[in-house]
């Protein structure tokens, strides 16, 4: 099963789970995110990015060639609640 696949079913499953009202909002807010133009903006594959200090889910702060130094790097930022 490809990773596309993999995901397509997490989000079948998951979606099951999820209340009515909140994925209304999520996907309306999905869709605002995507209108205001930041996939244009954003890094694709292959791209560099930027060196950056921010704070882990431990709130520790960490550094983007601290982390590259450990191996590959899988960044994932989390909007917070819905």
């Amino acid at each position: 099963m490809s990773l596309k696949e993999d995901i397509d079913k997490l989000k079948e499953e998951s979606s099951r789970n999820i209340p009515e009202e909140t994925s209304n909002l999520m996907l309306t807010d999905t869709e605002r995110l995507k209108q205001s133009g930041i996939v244009e903006k954003s890094l694709k594959a292959g791209d560099k990015a930027p060196s950056f200090l921010l704070p882990n889910v431990n709130g520790e702060i960490v550094s983007l060639e601290e982390l590259l130094a450990r191996g590959p790097v899988v960044l994932n930022f989390y909007r917070g609640g819905w």
